[in-house]
């Protein structure tokens, strides 16, 4: 049986589409429920849910009516502003920041086999040098990525489009936290799919409410950011970490992990680590590096690795091979685990978020 909530998205979505226009009058309930197969109950739920969300409104005597819908919010993916501050961006950078790329890049130009890389046709693979430095770059305290599993994407915000289309199809079910990253509520509607908030708390997104929300209406995935939450800036405990990675295997669930800012708070595991088969990790250079020369990157469950790698190549969201090459030299012989980014670059950035 349906559930009512998916049939009062539904309804939203043929208002969206223009099927349905402010002013129509929506069928009496009883005639509803005949057409959906749904009891008259259910049909009174979804009516009542409507109206709820401001979307229809009831007349005594006459019915009930399609309102006008309210703008959509100002889409996140906007053209970056003149204005002094700007919280669609925002990135760290030091003061010696512009001279350690333009060694690394000038390395590019100096070396036969980078030149040829750079300018070969891109591959969401990457090469096998490629892979081997992000691997290293990306590695946290008791875990490293595999190198041979990495994917490679134009930005982070490319990689969790990829990710989410490879992943969760039209008209599913994506589990979100309550408050989340404003972009794949833009991308969630570009894909199709239907965002459920769920639940957050001091720590982040609470297991628990998962696992509700699977008992109502299942999910086909889950989008979340464990490690400095954008916006609210909280992380998991250890705890909650291994209570989610469990939920995730009990109930079969599928992850989407945004690592984008945990290079500043690198202390915890991924959730990735604690259960690598149910969860995809992406992540970026555009907080490490800089916004304007950036690779994303994508950990996937092995399963869902092909599946990726199409949805990179059909979306046209591949990284090109002169940035997948311009993260592979390492600035004036300074050879750390970073990608050249001196220890005390790092420190000076992170310095902030672990203290105490």
């Amino acid at each position: 049986m349906a559930n009512y909530l998916d049939i009062v998205d539904d309804v939203i979505a043929e208002i969206r589409t223009g099927r349905l226009r402010a002013g129509d009058r929506l069928p009496p309930q009883r005639d509803f429920a005949y057409r959906r197969g749904i009891a008259a109950s259910t049909a009174a739920r979804v009516y009542g849910e409507l109206v709820r969300r401001g979307v229809a409104a009831g007349e005594v005597g006459r019915g009930t009516f399609v309102r006008l819908m309210p703008t959509l919010a100002r889409p996140a993916l906007a053209e970056p502003t003149p204005l002094t501050i700007d919280l669609d961006l925002n990135f760290p950078t030091v003061p010696e920041q512009d001279a350690l790329l333009a060694a690394s890049l000038g390395q590019l130009a100096q070396r036969a086999e980078a030149r040829a890389q750079a300018f070969a046709p891109a591959s969401a693979r990457g090469s096998a040098a490629l892979r081997g430095i992000a691997a290293t770059f990306l590695a946290r305290p008791g875990w490293t990525p595999d190198p041979d599993s990495l994917l490679f994407a134009g930005s982070g915000k490319q990689a969790i489009a990829a990710t989410l289309s490879a992943l969760v199809s039209t008209g599913d079910r994506l589990g979100v936290e309550a408050l989340t990253y404003p972009f794949v509520k833009d991308i969630a509607r570009q894909l199709g799919i239907r965002l459920v908030p769920l639940a957050l708390d001091g720590e982040g997104l609470v297991p628990e409410a998962v696992v509700a929300q699977q008992r109502q209406a299942p999910l086909k995935a889950l989008y979340l950011q464990p490690t400095l939450h954008n916006p609210l800036g909280v992380s998991m405990s250890r705890e909650r970490r291994a209570r989610l990675a469990a939920v995730l295997r009990d109930e079969n669930l599928l992850a989407v992990e945004d690592g984008i800012y945990a290079f500043l708070d690198d202390r915890l595991p991924p959730l990735k680590a604690l259960a690598p088969e149910r969860v995809a990790l992406v992540d970026s250079l555009s907080k490490r590096l800089s916004p304007g020369l950036t690779v994303g990157f994508v950990m996937p469950p092995a399963d869902a690795r092909e599946a990726i790698v199409r949805a990179l190549h059909t979306g046209a969201w591949v990284a090109p091979a002169f940035a997948q090459a311009g993260g592979t030299p390492r600035p004036s012989g300074r050879r750390s685990p970073r990608g050249g980014f001196r220890a005390s670059r790092w420190r000076a950035i992170r310095a902030p978020f672990t203290a105490g």
